[in-house]
């Protein structure tokens, strides 16, 4: 679960937690007005490191994404790799008390040799210097078959290299990354990672596995259900003779994963994508 050391509850839905109290004002990232339920809000969107003003106290809502994980370094004639966990996805309703607060929004893991190591995503927080945090975990590596490096943990979990198991998700922000496919020795299909709403399919033979569906969070924002999905898995992977990089749609601040590749091929796998917190209060 996501700490709260001021003891309000969280949530791991899109809908709010109703807190007996007075909705507070507050400033930073990018301020809209957006309307929720036939209720106006402000709604302020970090896409990047910044600081949460609280000018008045009171009850916020916030919506934290991680970054998402980077898919696994393929290697030719060793197998295929798995795609990238999404990042962590974390609801909470809160007091915060007047003052500063730090946002770090995650970056996405590095496609890299080792992607179980430097490919995890960062999380996405808000903090201040009083033991106060809220944190949104970045989605695991996908797993790189030389070296057997496995799939990653996080907020979903990266992906399977072939023959391997998917990563899991850590507190439940998110599902689990797919199994890898069983093709010869190194040519089963990579599993992709895991998504916001959906675990990562399983390799099928040598066909690479999907990545797991983003969570869509449009009615939490004031929009018509289906406008904006957040945390996509990449996909793992294909394999064999012909076989085809994963694929996904990920792009900056949706937390999503990044595809793994095939055995054909000796490349990195794709970096991850960062996440992006929102907090909205009541007009």
């Amino acid at each position: 679960m996501t700490r709260s050391y001021l003891g309000y509850v969280s949530s791991q839905t899109t809908d709010s937690i109703v807190i007996t109290g007075l909705y507070g004002t507050a400033t930073g990232g990018s301020s809209s007005s957006i309307t929720v339920g036939g209720q106006a809000y402000t709604l302020l969107t970090f896409t990047s490191d910044d600081n949460l003003v609280v000018s008045q106290a009171g009850v916020f809502d916030v919506c934290l994404v991680g970054g998402g994980g980077a898919g696994g370094r393929s290697q030719s004639n060793y197998g295929t790799s798995g795609g990238g966990g999404g990042g962590g996805i974390v609801f909470q309703t809160v007091y915060l008390a007047a003052g500063t607060y730090t946002v770090d929004v995650g970056a996405g893991g590095a496609g890299g040799f080792t992607a179980v190591y430097s490919g995890t995503g960062k999380p996405t927080s808000i903090y201040s210097t009083d033991n106060y945090e809220i944190t949104a975990l970045g989605g695991g590596a996908g797993a790189a078959p030389l070296y057997s490096i496995g799939a990653g943990f996080g907020g979903s979990g990266g992906g399977a290299k072939n023959n391997g198991t998917g990563g899991s998700t850590v507190q439940t922000q998110g599902s689990a990354g797919g199994n890898g496919g069983s093709s010869g020795a190194y040519e089963g299909g990579g599993g992709g990672g895991g998504g916001g709403s959906a675990n990562g399919s399983n390799g099928v033979s040598n066909v690479g596995g999907a990545g797991g569906a983003g969570l869509d969070i449009s009615a939490w924002l004031g929009q018509s259900a289906g406008t904006t999905y957040k945390s996509g898995g990449g996909g793992g992977g294909g394999s064999g003779g012909n076989g085809a990089a994963g694929t996904g749609n990920g792009s900056a601040n949706t937390g999503g994963g990044g595809q793994g590749k095939a055995s054909t091929l000796s490349q990195d796998g794709a970096s991850g994508y960062s996440g992006i917190a929102y907090v909205r209060f009541k007009s």
